[in-house]
């Protein structure tokens, strides 16, 4: 009798592995379906902004690729309104300011950058720097109370230098430089000092900024 109920506990046991395998498979199967359906979504509603998908959260181009637009919100001045509040609100020294500083002077240099040598959408690359400044002004709020060595540090890592991946987002136009953007000095220092760009200094100033 006991080798019986032994012989019915492992017949039940590899039935369970059975169903639990199935069940497994099936919720695979779902879980591939949503995915591939979200991502449908996203190419069908934002169809307009094509390098963006896959590279931004589907939250940002939510508010950033919809919304703004919508209601006509210029992406570069809420960016540039983003930078004034943390480059003057940190509470610290100059210093931190001048990194802040060193950053926007970049983001004008890379907007320009993008809109020469790059394949851009209209108001992608503006949608792609106005979400890193909301990512990073996010990051600063937990800047109190830290010395100016360890915010130098925080910039040599992300969310900050996550800049330097939004080039490769864009196709290359045939105009491209050999060497693509640089974000850091010759030792690897982020940010570079930058004198900004003319033409984006511009657009802010008939932004009234």
């Amino acid at each position: 009798m006991e080798l019986l109920y032994i012989l019915l506990a492992i017949i039940a046991y590899f039935l369970w592995r059975i169903y639990r395998q199935k069940e497994e498979e099936k919720e695979q199967i779902a879980n591939e379906k949503f995915d591939t359906e979200l991502e449908a979504k996203k190419k069908e509603e934002f169809n307009d902004y094509p390098h963006l998908i896959g590279n931004l959260e589907y939250t940002w181009l939510k508010l950033f690729g919809k919304v703004y637009i919508e209601k006509n919100i210029p992406h570069l001045k809420a960016a540039f309104l983003m930078y004034l509040k943390e480059a003057n609100n940190t509470q610290l020294d100059m210093r931190v300011d001048r990194l802040f500083d060193g950053t926007w002077d970049l983001t004008e240099e890379l907007l320009e950058h993008l809109g020469k040598y790059h394949e851009c959408a209209k108001y992608e690359a503006e949608i792609a720097i106005i979400t890193y400044w909301q990512t990073i002004a996010q990051e600063a709020e937990s800047f109190t109370g830290k010395d100016f060595e360890t915010i130098k540090q925080k910039f040599q890592s992300a969310p900050f230098t996550d800049i330097q991946k939004i080039p490769s987002w864009f196709p290359k136009k045939n105009n491209h430089p050999e060497k693509e953007f640089s974000f850091s000095d010759n030792k690897g220092n982020f940010p570079r000092e930058s004198k900004g760009s003319p033409d984006v200094k511009k657009k802010l100033k008939a932004l009234g900024l």
